[in-house]
């Protein structure tokens, strides 16, 4: 045991001495191990390729970056669709298909839970996308949900629309005011 701990001692010790040695002599040159030859032949002149410019032309090919579930199909007349809409889920809703159950406001970057017909919760923040429209969520606030769409008006210009989502409240949890003595009960 006595040795297994003098060993541990005497290797880091013995690893910095050899570390702290000269350096190794340089490698011999390898000339004088081969003959080198004395004339070398001169390479004949290689002609320049002409400069090429290469431009990308990016029409009639599809974008790497975007998914291929998402590209359109062709509609009747043969054009390709290239917008589109919105392809999250809540994007499959109309707006007055959704409701606001709750929301959590008391934070910087607030957010809220909305719920469709099937009663499926979705959690929404600012930016997210949401009705068939492809509106958009610009702010959530202590008992609403303000979404905001486009629509091309007759002059060919896009307006916005604004739609308030608001907490409608439960019947069961609503206060009732007792006629008795004019409290609020639960």
């Amino acid at each position: 045991m006595r040795d297994l701990s003098t060993l541990r001692l005497a290797l880091p010790l013995l690893a910095v001495g050899l570390g702290c040695g000269e350096p190794p002599p340089p490698p011999k040159p390898a000339a004088a191990a081969a003959p080198a030859k004395k004339k070398v032949e001169e390479a004949a002149p290689v002609p320049e390729a002409p400069a090429v410019e290469y431009g990308y032309n990016p029409i009639g090919k599809r974008d790497p970056f975007r998914s291929a579930s998402l590209d359109r199909l062709a509609t009747n007349d043969g054009a390709r669709l290239d917008e589109v809409v919105c392809a999250e889920p809540l994007c499959q809703f109309d707006l007055d298909d959704l409701k606001v159950v709750a929301v959590v406001s008391g934070d910087a970057n607030p957010l809220a839970m909305v719920e469709d017909k099937n009663k499926v919760g979705y959690v929404v923040r600012r930016n997210t996308k949401m009705g068939r429209q492809g509106g958009k969520v610009t702010q959530v606030l202590r008992d609403c949900v303000v979404v905001t769409s486009f629509i091309t008006g007759p002059d060919g210009k896009a307006q916005p629309n604004k739609s308030n989502m608001c907490i409608q409240p439960d019947a069961r949890t609503a206060p009732v005011l007792d006629l008795f003595d004019g409290k609020l009960r639960q």
